[in-house]
């Protein structure tokens, strides 16, 4: 094997033991700025941190973290449902249409993605 051949080898080798690594580190990134933006965007209506539970009686949207864990709950699944205007005169308490931009989106779905405690 020549230097330029064994180069090159050892460079692809590296490229893909770093590439899990910052993917999952680009993740979080997205998951923490979902976090920030679902706590301005969110909080009026759903309990967004790891864990929350719903009290008895409550009355708004369900926790993050239930919407997580829900087998139904996909990117295209959540992209969907934050795109569509829920409320009608018939039931006007449903989710309004957040009018995200594609940034936002990207953001609140990979935060609610990194809640996911069922694999």
């Amino acid at each position: 094997m020549t230097i330029l051949g064994y180069c090159t080898s050892s460079l692809m080798f590296a490229a893909a033991a770093v590439a899990p690594a910052s993917h999952a580190a680009s993740n979080a990134v997205v998951a923490g700025l979902g976090h920030d933006l679902a706590q301005r965007l969110c909080t009026s209506c759903h309990l967004i941190e790891p864990g929350a539970v719903n009290p008895p009686g409550h009355v708004g949207g369900p926790t993050f973290q239930s919407i997580a864990d829900q087998p139904k709950s996909t990117e295209r699944s959540l992209r969907r449902h934050l795109r569509t205007t829920h409320t009608n005169a018939m039931v006007p308490l449903e989710m309004p249409n957040p009018q995200l931009s594609e940034d936002e989106l990207i953001k609140i779905i990979g935060y609610i993605i990194s809640l996911r405690t069922q694999q």
